[in-house]
């Protein structure tokens, strides 16, 4: 490598030629300059590094190329071709958004879009990361995207199209930018590294282009980052260090512990990479990667996955011993890991979580389409001693140990109610349609006035929620079950949704009645 000159900025594509995986975008451009049916406003919208500002460059010196033959502008040998390419063209005004987004920088762009081209015949506006600019700044722009001078061309460049409002994007012709397939990254790279006379070990560029995630630039950067010199050879491991990633083995050891519901082999591979250097966030994303490949195995879409022969025959191999359900729940439990935050002091914590969670197969079981609801069992209550006089006023103390009584769960049961909202906010509004109904095997059955109540509470999530919120309240572990109650309330209550200020209401006490 030549000069301190980062590589992303040193390999940037001169040519449409030179762009990759953006062929259906760089062909419509190509046609309109040939035809010379170019318009005056542009968005390009898609995911960051995708070459949004790049081709909006290469339109920039393509309009403004004084070469003869239309077809092969830009040429990149004529003066204006050298200014736009060295930054030195003055009627190529590159605009970033995110700093400059009040109506006063739009104003002052719209009195000095007045002053004809300088330097070339096209002055373009490329406005980088357009949805932040202010509303009022959007509004002050409208006129000017309408109806430009007609030398003037704006190109509109932003990662969130949702953000810019539609009276602005309907006076551009969009362009969708696509993230980058995996080969298409990998054979850019190694063209790059083939140029710059790197030495790389195999599978190298598969891991960068993996990292990079659609994202061309990021791919290149990160290749710029793990090189230490052209002598030496940037080998896998070398690679693996920088990026925190584990190896596929390592992957595919924890799927087969999964597989084979092993909980500690599991564990123990997922602190063994920890401890190797491994970031808990990347492994995680590597295993919701050969997860979800195993997943389009499964549904007969092997070409979707974006692995290796070797990968992909594992990821077959393994989607041959789980049922989808397992598969998907797997990808959901790992994909919440990756992007878990909150576990910083103890930082594989959500990748210990996610594992156990899907080797639990009294979980994977509750996992399946819900099964019909028990009918109310009614079973004589063994009789029970009386409690112990006490001076205090309030329930006696609750210990764990053997099943509660029926009625020591009662006297707690508005407490248990209280402390709900900690597990989860909508419990408490969801809870004053339920009462404790009967325990058998370590499992209390709640009765359940609403239907709709049952519908938001059996789910594995909201039951463990509860759960542990019975267990904080009175000191007892016991699973939750549901059963209809049909026992009238003096007053019909209706269905109400889980949010909103009708359920806030009903938290707080109040009741729904139907209006005669």
């Amino acid at each position: 490598m030549t000069g301190s000159q980062a590589l992303y900025l040193k390999w940037r594509p001169a040519t449409f030629a030179e762009v990759v995986g953006q062929a259906a975008v760089v062909d419509t451009i190509q046609n309109a300059l040939q035809a010379e049916k170019t318009v005056h406003a542009y968005l390009f919208a898609g995911p960051r590094g995708t070459g949004k500002t790049t081709v909006a460059r290469l339109l920039a010196k393509a309009l403004n190329c004084i070469d003869a033959d239309i077809a092969a502008r830009p040429c990149n040998r004529c003066d204006h071709c050298s200014a736009v390419a060295s930054g030195r063209f003055l009627d190529l005004i590159e605009i970033d958004a995110a700093s400059n987004n009040s109506v006063e920088d739009v104003r002052d762009l719209r009195e000095k879009i007045n002053y004809a081209p300088g330097q070339g015949s096209r002055k373009i506006y490329i406005i980088d990361e357009v949805h932040m600019l202010s509303g009022a700044a959007f509004n002050a722009l409208l006129k000017t995207l309408e109806e430009p001078p007609p030398y003037a061309v704006f190109v509109l460049a932003t990662t969130e199209a949702q953000k810019v409002p539609a009276t602005v994007s309907s006076r551009c012709q969009c362009h969708s930018f696509r993230r980058i397939p995996l080969a298409d990254i990998v054979d850019r790279l190694q063209g790059i590294v083939a140029q710059e006379k790197i030495k790389v070990e195999p599978k190298v560029l598969d891991v960068v282009a993996r990292q990079a995630t659609g994202s061309l630039r990021d791919a290149v950067s990160l290749l710029d980052q793990l090189v230490v010199s052209p002598e030496s050879t940037l080998t896998l491991e070398r690679a693996r260090q920088v990026l925190g990633t584990s190896g596929d083995d390592t992957v595919v050891a924890l799927v087969q512990a999964l597989a084979e519901q092993q909980a500690a082999t599991g564990l123990e591979l997922i602190n063994s990479a920890v401890d190797a250097g491994t970031d808990p966030t990347q492994f995680a994303r590597q295993m919701v990667s050969f997860l979800r490949g195993m997943l389009l195995c499964k549904t007969g879409n092997a070409g979707l996955a974006d692995a290796t022969g070797e990968t992909l025959a594992a990821m077959q191999a393994y989607a041959q011993r789980l049922e989808s359900r397992e598969i998907l729940a797997a990808v959901q439990a790992f994909d919440y890991a990756a992007r878990d935050r909150r576990a910083g002091w103890q930082p594989q914590l959500p990748l210990e979580l996610a594992f156990v969670g899907c080797v639990q197969p009294e979980d994977s079981a509750e996992s399946e389409a819900p099964k019909p609801l028990p009918q109310k069992k009614k079973q004589a209550t063994p009789p029970q001693a009386d409690p112990a006089p006490s001076s205090s006023a309030g329930p006696p103390p609750v210990t764990s140990g053997d099943s509660p009584a029926l009625t020591e769960l009662n006297a707690r049961w508005k407490e248990t109610i209280a402390g709900s909202r900690t597990h989860h906010h909508t419990l408490p509004a969801l809870l004053q349609w339920c009462s404790p109904d009967h325990i058998e095997n370590e499992t209390l059955w709640l009765g359940v006035r609403q239907e709709f109540a049952i519908s938001k509470l059996d789910t594995p999530k909201m039951r463990a929620h509860l759960e542990a919120a019975l267990t904080a309240a009175t000191g007892h572990s016991l699973r939750v079950r549901f059963t209809r109650n049909d026992a009238a309330r003096s007053e019909e209550n209706l269905e109400v949704a889980e949010d909103g200020v009708v359920a806030m209401g009903v938290e707080l006490g109040a009741r729904v009645r139907e209006r005669s």
